[in-house]
């Protein structure tokens, strides 16, 4: 038997910004619906390695997300 989940589904709009060391060379923007902004942050994050920006190519290559006020 599935335990039924209270969790309430929200939506969040996530920035995740490209960096090459400390210069940001790109942000995408991405649509998530979750229980937590932890949870929308995880996603958009991993969302985010199919991006063109995330080329291994690129020096020092690291990504932050942040959430924007909906």
């Amino acid at each position: 038997m599935r335990a039924r989940s209270t969790d309430t589904l929200s939506s969040f709009t996530v920035d995740v910004a490209f960096f090459s060391g400390d210069e940001r060379y790109a942000t995408e923007t991405y649509s998530i619906t979750a229980s937590t902004w932890f949870t929308a942050q995880q996603q958009a994050l991993q969302m985010s390695v199919s991006s063109p920006f995330d080329d291994p190519r690129v020096p020092d290559l690291r990504r932050e997300a942040t959430e924007r006020p909906s």
